[in-house]
């Protein structure tokens, strides 16, 4: 029986399941948790064959990111196969793997107040700003313009859920002319969906930051706006204190995100909703829909 751990050089001892494993399982198509004869646990995960490319180009970036002083990321290991490439064929199906990182729980919602978590957010933010500034990273995507995804996603939702529209047709009159600024904003190299969820902690330390499927060239206020807009949406006082209040004030410290990157993140950051709406609507989540709208309005009125 073929070991699958064998494209890597490494023998299996034992799977283990009981594993909790973080990240979106939407991402992969199969993973699981596997330990070597060296007691190394590793997270092997089956990907689908139109992910090879993208996985492989963001295996790539991550190894380029950690040349360049990098850490608290887990790196995809490169096969032992001809062309040593970071994804395997094991059984005719494509896999990767990396370390499996044992992390302590996220603490929810009390996180929001831990200004320490949020220092340590902040600083990671500040080394990828520095390591990837004039690196040659691939760039993966389709170019992604967020006003023409909402405009899209507002005229599907005008078809199809007229008293949703009713509800999201002032917002967008309010919203759309500043997402016009966005193109002019100048980029940076992002992780695409950084939010506390995505990082697994140790302790309050960031230990490492995974799910990199939406990394790329981007506004460089990107990953400040998901990352504040994900926490407040757990509770909207928590703009004022704790871990949001410490991230930006360690940004603006920090780091050299331009003035005119902050002044527009009270708009990128409820434009950045839309994606949760279309979450919604596409699970039919009523509720959340609901929540979703009243937060929107919510950071508006802030703004």
């Amino acid at each position: 029986m073929l070991d699958p751990l064998e494209p890597w050089s490494r023998v299996s001892l034992r799977r283990h399941n009981n594993k909790n494993i973080p990240g979106s399982p939407e991402r992969a198509i199969s993973r699981s948790v596997i330990e070597d004869t060296n007691n190394n646990l590793w997270l092997m995960e089956r990907i689908a064959t139109k992910q090879v490319e993208l996985r492989s180009a963001i295996a790539r970036n991550l190894k380029s990111l950690h040349d360049s002083g990098l850490d608290k990321i887990l790196l995809y290991q490169v096969t032992d196969e001809e062309d040593h490439d970071y994804v395997a064929d094991v059984m005719g199906f494509p896999w990767q793997l990396s370390p499996f990182y044992e992390s302590d729980e996220l603490p929810r919602p009390e996180f929001i107040h831990d200004a320490e978590r949020g220092q340590a957010l902040a600083e990671f933010i500040c080394s990828l700003r520095k390591c990837a500034k004039g690196k040659p990273l691939e760039s993966y995507a389709e170019e992604f313009d967020l006003l023409e995804y909402a405009k899209k996603l507002v005229e599907t939702i005008s078809e199809r859920e007229p008293k949703v529209f009713e509800r999201l047709e002032p917002i967008c009159d309010r919203l759309f002319p500043e997402m016009e600024k966005f193109q002019l904003l100048p980029v940076a190299f992002c992780h695409g969906d950084f939010h506390p969820l995505n990082v697994l902690w140790k302790g309050k330390i960031v230990g490492a930051v995974i799910d990199w499927e939406f990394s790329d060239m981007r506004p460089e206020i990107y990953d400040v706006a998901n990352m504040v807009g994900c926490v407040a949406f757990e509770d909207p006082d928590a703009f004022d204190s704790g871990l949001i209040l410490a991230f930006m004030e360690s940004l603006k410290r920090d780091t050299d995100i331009a003035v005119e990157s902050f002044a527009m993140l009270p708009y990128f950051i409820p434009a950045l909703r839309f994606a949760w709406l279309s979450e919604w609507l596409r699970k039919k989540d009523w509720e959340m829909l609901s929540m979703e709208l009243d937060f929107m309005e919510l950071l508006l009125e802030r703004t």
